[in-house]
């Protein structure tokens, strides 16, 4: 095999050579190739009809590929100009490079890879281009692998909210619950936001979903229950524990200001031993409750009642769980605690989504793994700019895109 015949076979772009001796090493030590078509036919660039003869040659472009030998390499290449019947005189189309593109389209999937693994920064670093070439790049991409994805039907839905920067701003992320994947966001968690949504996700598919599970907060429900009016709504246990938690806190500040102050001291930063169950004390932290609860009668009411409720979930059927909960909320309002009791009305109020549980057992236990994944996502790039990039990285973060791989670039 002749050396040109080697660097062809090496170049791997059917139907394109390298011109003999065209081949060299630059000043900033780049590598530069120089080919050349090999055989005939040309496509149109706009509707990819296919064309004998050209309408003219430009002038040579130099196209950045794959790096070789720890060097980076860049094609020059003459592209021509086509005179298609339909699309007038127009740019010729090619399956290895886009129009007008400076980057061979394995070149670009192959940043675009590097963007699932390092921050957009890092990859303009190592490959030296703008952060600008390669976030244009790598949203592209993800844009393709988004079009790609198949619509599944799904069973089990997860509705779950995530912090998009501070001040309030919120977007509402949709579950897969069996497939554990991220199927679609929105920018905001109001009711008319998650209702285009369902809008967009089809009544068909709508009407699949069995259940879906989600936080006690009104406009999910509405709009749950006018897109969805066959599912059952299961509200998530650990936000039923988070409202739990929230009361017992309530109590323990309040009686933190109103007591002595030894007994204050004794209270204060304790309120994590509060919320941590029973069975995971050290004997330490057991031995400091007991004192409080001793000597704090309202504490020790709340206590109780947080450590009883655990037996809630615990319960084998629904018909339990409702016996259990009835008696519950009785003994909340009979202790007088104030933000036990506005509990008590909350759980009264959502209690047809909470017994639902008992007969679906989902929670969005996958949601809040999936959330760590998009905070560490967020983190690592020290935020996003575009909401719309962010959707898609975190798309891609929880596996809900296809593989790069199967994407191919232009088509004709």
């Amino acid at each position: 095999m002749s050396r040109d015949s080697l660097f062809t076979d090496l170049l791997g772009i059917q139907g394109w050579g390298v011109v003999s001796g065209g081949i060299r090493i630059d000043e900033d030590g780049s590598v530069s190739v120089h080919i050349d078509r090999r055989s005939g036919g040309y496509r149109c660039g706009q509707c990819g009809e296919g064309l004998l003869f050209c309408y003219d040659t430009q002038a040579p472009r130099r196209i950045r590929d794959f790096p070789v030998w720890g060097r980076r390499c860049y094609l020059e290449v003459a592209f021509c100009r086509v005179d298609c019947p339909r699309c007038g005189v127009v740019i010729e189309g090619l399956e290895w490079v886009e129009r007008y593109a400076r980057q061979t389209v394995r070149y670009e999937k192959y940043v675009a890879s590097l963007c699932d693994l390092l921050p957009v920064s890092d990859v303009a670093a190592l490959e030296g281009l703008s952060k600008d070439a390669v976030y244009r790049m790598d949203r592209k991409w993800l844009q393709r692998r988004e079009a790609k994805r198949e619509a599944c039907a799904v069973r089990f839905l997860g509705i779950d909210e995530i912090a998009l920067r501070k001040g309030h701003r919120y977007a509402t992320v949709f579950y897969d619950l069996e497939r554990k994947e991220v199927i679609g966001l929105v920018k905001k968690r109001k009711e008319r936001a998650v209702g285009g949504f369902f809008r967009r996700f089809g009544r068909e598919r709508c009407k699949a979903i069995e259940a879906v599970c989600m936080d006690l907060w009104q406009p999910y429900l509405n709009s749950v229950r006018r897109h969805c009016k066959k599912a059952v709504v299961v509200f998530d246990k650990f936000h039923v524990y988070k409202y739990l938690s929230d009361a017992i806190e309530a109590v323990r500040r309040h009686e933190q200001q109103i007591c002595s102050t030894e007994e204050g001291k004794l209270i204060k930063g304790t309120r994590w031993l509060w919320l941590r169950a029973s069975r995971n004390l050290k004997r330490e932290h057991k031995q400091t409750l007991d004192q409080i609860m001793a000597i704090n009668r309202r504490l020790q009411k709340a206590y109780l009642l947080k450590e009883d409720f655990e037996d809630f979930y615990a319960c084998a059927t629904r018909e339990d769980a409702e016996t259990f909960l009835k008696g519950w909320i009785k003994r909340c309002k009979q202790s007088r605690l104030e933000p036990f009791i506005k509990l008590a009305n909350r759980l009264i109020k959502w209690a047809h989504g909470i017994f639902s549980y008992f007969e679906y057992r989902i929670t969005n236990a996958v949601a809040e793994g999936i959330n760590n994944k998009i905070k560490v996502l967020k983190r690592r790039s020290y935020g996003f700019h575009d909401e719309q990039y962010f959707f898609l990285k975190i798309l891609n973060a929880t596996g809900a895109l296809p593989s790069l791989a199967c994407i191919s670039g232009p088509q004709f």
